[in-house]
C-alpha cells in the first residue's frame, strides 16, 4: 500500500464528508427536528453524527495514519480532528470578520471551512511525510496571511 495516497485519500474523504455533511444541517429535516426536540437536542445529535461518520470513515481508511488503525486510537483521532478543525474556523471567521467579510451571511462559507480546517489537521496526522509537511505548511500559511492581513487592517 502507498502510504501518500492512503493520507491524502483519508485527507480528502473526510474534509469532503464533512463540508457535504455540515451543509444539509441548517436547513431540511434538522430545522424541523429542531421546532419539536429543540436545538440543542438537533445539535448534540448533529454533533454525535458527525463524530460518528467521521470515526467510521477513519476505519475505512485505517491504514492512513497511525492513529486509525486500533480503534481506541481511532476515538482520539477523530476528537482531534474535529477539535482541530473547529479552531481553524473559529480563527477564520473571525479573521474574515475582521476583514469586513460578514460570515453570518454566507453560512455556506463557514461550512467549506470546517471540512478544508478538518481535512487539513487529517493531513497533519497522517502516515505519508509529504502530506504532513504539505498540511501543516498550509495551516501555517493560513494562520500568518489572516494574522498579518488583520494587523494592515
Amino acid at each position: 500500500m502507498n502510504p501518500g495516497r492512503l493520507a491524502v485519500g483519508q485527507t480528502v474523504v473526510v474534509g469532503a464528508a464533512a463540508a457535504l455533511f455540515l451543509r444539509e444541517t441548517d436547513s431540511g429535516p434538522w430545522g424541523l427536528l429542531a421546532i419539536f426536540v429543540g436545538v440543542h437536542a438537533v445539535l448534540l445529535a448533529v454533533a454525535a453524527a458527525l463524530l460518528t461518520v467521521t470515526y467510521l470513515l477513519g476505519t475505512l481508511t485505517r491504514h492512513g495514519s497511525r492513529l486509525t488503525e486500533h480503534p481506541g486510537r481511532r476515538c482520539g483521532w477523530t476528537l482531534l480532528v474535529w477539535a482541530g478543525g473547529a479552531a481553524l474556523v473559529g480563527y477564520g471567521r473571525t479573521a474574515l470578520g475582521h476583514l469586513g467579510f460578514e460570515p453570518d451571511r454566507h453560512p455556506e462559507v463557514g461550512q467549506w471551512l470546517l471540512g478544508l480546517g478538518a481535512a487539513l489537521v487529517v493531513g497533519v496526522l497522517t502516515r505519508s511525510r509529504q502530506v504532513r509537511i504539505a498540511s501543516a505548511a498550509m495551516i501555517a500559511l493560513f494562520v500568518v496571511v489572516t494574522a498579518a492581513l488583520r494587523a494592515l487592517g
